[in-house]
């Protein structure tokens, strides 16, 4: 069997390519030039060159594929894209799509990053290819986005209010989608996958000082100003917008359920919380 990872060089697709790496599994990954295979440490056969808008691209790299991983970046052309690739998989007799979605996927969120997660996993769903969706909540690792500021002046700063979640590690997620395609039995579920506990991010702020052994604080700010900090930093104006969006609706209390679907796939508890923190401080 033979498997295509899309989205191999984002957050969870690079640690799904070193998954099935180490299952010794058979893949190969479509990535956007040669650069990024070698980031990856693919061989020539391990690699395809394309992208999402091209459909002769995508049906190349599905040729002789049964299963695929679809993971995609943040962006206005998610619904396109999806598209491509239901069209493409058809066209070259792929049999099965695991897709990253979101928790909570619903046409009704708050969220256009949310909404679309609904509207794709609709798509695939009626597309007539087995599938199975992975919604996880945010994780863990979000917050190595905020170090700068905590290695500066012991704060992070996000618009969600006083909220709890129930975040989970990347690795519980890429471990799932690895066991989705590797195994069988996996066709037609959707994981919600979470930690084992809800926290706010004072909650989190509070466990990192105390291995840190020194304060790190957590400050809550609206999320125009959110929006305006990405932005100034450089970010496209679209995604700044789209990511103060997201946070903004995580702030409103709605992502606290704790499940056990990461124990279900994987025979084991999720990683909590204080193990990834460890490793944070490392970094402080």
């Amino acid at each position: 069997m033979t498997i295509l990872v899309l989205g191999a060089t984002g957050n969870t697709g690079s640690l799904v390519v070193a998954g099935l790496k180490q299952k010794g599994a058979t893949f190969r990954a479509l990535v956007r030039n040669e650069a990024k295979a070698q980031q990856l440490g693919l061989s020539d056969e391990q690699t395809a060159i394309g992208d999402f808008d091209n459909l002769d691209n995508l049906e190349q790299a599905m040729k002789g594929v049964e299963r695929v991983y679809l993971s995609m970046p943040v962006s206005p052309h998610n619904q396109r894209w999806v598209e491509n690739v239901i069209a493409a998989a058809k066209a070259s007799g792929v049999a099965h799509i695991v897709k990253l979605s979101g928790m909570h996927a619903s046409k009704d969120a708050g969220s256009e990053v949310i909404r679309t997660h609904a509207l794709t996993d609709e798509l695939l769903k009626t597309s007539g290819l087995a599938y199975t969706l992975i919604q996880p909540n945010s994780f863990y690792q979000n917050l190595y986005g905020a170090l700068p500021t905590i290695q500066t002046n012991g704060e992070f700063y996000l618009p969600l209010a006083d909220a709890a979640q129930s975040v989970v590690d990347i690795r519980d997620v890429a471990d799932v989608v690895v066991a989705s395609l590797t195994e069988e039995g996996h066709a037609g579920q959707t994981y919600v996958l979470t930690g084992p506990e809800a926290l706010s991010f004072d909650e989190q702020a509070a466990r990192i000082s105390a291995l840190a052994n020194k304060p790190v604080n957590y400050v809550a700010v609206p999320r125009e100003a959110a929006e305006q900090a990405m932005a100034g930093a450089g970010m496209d104006a679209w995604l700044a917008a789209a990511l103060a969006e997201i946070m903004a609706w995580f702030g409103t209390g709605r992502y606290t359920e704790v499940t056990g679907d990461v124990e279900k796939v994987l025979g084991r508890a999720p990683r909590h919380f204080d193990d990834f923190a460890g490793e944070f401080v490392k970094a402080i």
